[in-house]
């Protein structure tokens, strides 16, 4: 059952950022192609990127001053089953487009409220 909640939240968050990639693509989309050649660019690029991470992590009611992915390994963290089912597949998305592992447990914000 947790292996089936947690696709449907992973469901959820697709869904949403994709919305959001649409909708901010004629901002994101070149600053994105942009910081490929001008590494000045990177920087901007990056909080574009955060700041639709935190949108969506607080459309799915969490802090909107964390990210999806540490909300996830802050779960996973506290037993929820759920949520390591979640980690699993972000874990390795993010394994296979840039080699990090363990993605959302790296990715916790400890200083934040989790809880919210």
């Amino acid at each position: 059952m947790q292996w089936i909640k947690a696709k449907l939240l992973l469901l959820s968050v697709a869904i949403v950022w994709l919305f959001f990639i649409m909708i901010m693509s004629p901002l994101v989309l070149p600053v994105t192609l942009l910081a490929i050649k001008i590494k000045s660019m990177r920087g901007y690029r990056y909080k574009l990127w955060i700041s639709q991470d935190q949108l969506v992590n607080a459309i799915h009611n969490g802090n909107p001053d964390i990210t999806v992915s540490s909300m996830i390994g802050w779960r996973a963290e506290q037993g929820s089953k759920t949520a390591t089912a979640m980690a699993y597949v972000v874990d390795l998305m993010f394994y296979i487009a840039i080699g990090q592992r363990d993605h959302c447990r790296v990715s916790i914000e400890r200083d934040e409220d989790h809880t919210l």
